[in-house]
C-alpha cells in the first residue's frame, strides 16, 4: 500500500483529506516541524501540504520544498485555500510541486492526479 503523508494546521483538514485518500497508508503531521521529522523518519510515496501553516515554523512551499532536495522522489502536491498567484508561481517556478490544488478541492481529481504523478514515478 502506497504512503501519504499529509501536513495541514487544521484537523477537520486533515480528516477530510484522509478521507478523501481511503485506500492509502496515510500519516497525518499538524506542523512543518511535524512533517519533517516524520520525512527523516519514514518512507513516503507522496506529500500533501497546505501552504499557511500557523505554527510559523516554516510554510507548506518550504516544507515541499525540502522534500525535494532530501527525498526527491517523493511526489509533492500543494493543496491551499491561499489564492495569491505569488505563492502558484513560486511553486511551479521552484520545481518544488507536482500539482496545486485549490481548497476545497474536488475528491476525484485529486485523487485522479495522484494516481498519475504516482503511476509515472513508479
Amino acid at each position: 500500500m502506497q504512503s501519504i503523508l499529509i501536513c495541514d494546521d487544521d484537523p477537520d483538514i486533515r480528516a477530510a483529506m484522509k478521507r478523501t485518500l481511503r485506500g492509502y497508508d496515510v500519516v497525518e503531521a499538524g506542523t512543518s516541524r511535524e512533517a519533517m521529522a516524520l520525512l527523516r523518519a519514514y518512507s513516503f510515496d507522496a506529500l500533501l501540504s497546505d501552504f499557511n501553516l500557523a505554527t510559523g515554523d516554516a510554510d507548506g512551499l518550504d516544507l515541499l520544498m525540502h522534500a525535494k532536495l532530501s527525498h526527491p522522489d517523493v511526489v509533492r502536491f500543494l493543496v491551499t485555500g491561499n489564492r495569491d498567484l505569488d505563492i502558484a508561481t513560486r511553486a511551479v517556478n521552484e520545481g518544488s510541486v507536482h500539482r496545486y490544488f485549490l481548497k476545497p478541492w474536488d475528491d476525484d481529481k485529486l485523487r485522479a492526479a495522484l494516481v498519475l504523478v504516482l503511476r509515472s514515478k513508479a
